[in-house]
């Protein structure tokens, strides 16, 4: 069993999440009870984690993430972005009000990002369920993920989800940004055959 770099914590948790094979997101609900949801990739478990915060929006804490390395190993990353930030200067925000407006706009992560996709019309990706955890929910992914390639709205509205725990709480999230994106391409479909039947007449 290898053991990371002990020179400093912040030395001993880098190695680990650069090394890691597994990555976890928990978000406490309350009453003993939290979401769990693994992947094997940073964007994947970055994802993943916005996905819990907007299928909890009550829950006011953001999810744990921690990384596994190959000898079992864990650093909690928590809500720390993939790629780290520069160093701030210190400025007061009260004195530059147009400079924050843009810092505000990235502060809306991955989340808003995802949903503002989904508007435009652009398929979220399947979620990760190669984990051991998520084994017996593959094949109804893999029915949804059938669905969403062959466009068909009115049977995924009706697919059967139970979202009690962290697999079906993925697939109720990709079910429904699936929809809001196959809406949004169904409409800009009809909007382009509507000015190009207008530039025919």
């Amino acid at each position: 069993m290898n053991t990371p770099n002990l020179t400093s914590p912040e030395a001993y948790n880098a190695e680990i999440i650069a090394n890691a094979v597994k990555f976890t997101a928990s978000l406490f609900l309350g009453r003993g009870e939290y979401a769990i949801i693994e992947a094997t990739t940073r964007d994947e478990i970055d994802q993943l984690a916005e996905m819990l915060s907007t299928e909890h929006p009550k829950v006011k804490a953001k999810p744990v993430i921690t990384a596994f390395d190959a000898a079992g190993n864990q650093a909690i990353i928590s809500g720390q972005p993939a790629k780290p930030p520069k160093a701030p200067k210190a400025e007061k925000p009260a004195k530059a009000p147009k400079a924050a407006a843009p810092a505000a706009e990235k502060a809306l992560g991955k989340r808003a990002q995802i949903a503002a996709d989904a508007e435009a019309g652009i398929i979220p990706a399947k979620p990760d369920f190669s984990a051991p955890t998520h084994a017996r929910f593959r094949k109804k992914l893999d029915e949804i993920a059938a669905l969403v390639e062959k466009g068909d709205i009115k049977a995924l509205k009706a697919y059967p989800i139970n979202p009690v725990s962290s697999s079906p709480n993925a697939m109720d999230k990709y079910r429904n940004l699936a929809v809001i994106a196959l809406k949004a391409q169904r409409k800009a479909a009809k909007a382009e055959e509507a000015s190009a039947t207008g530039a025919a007449q």
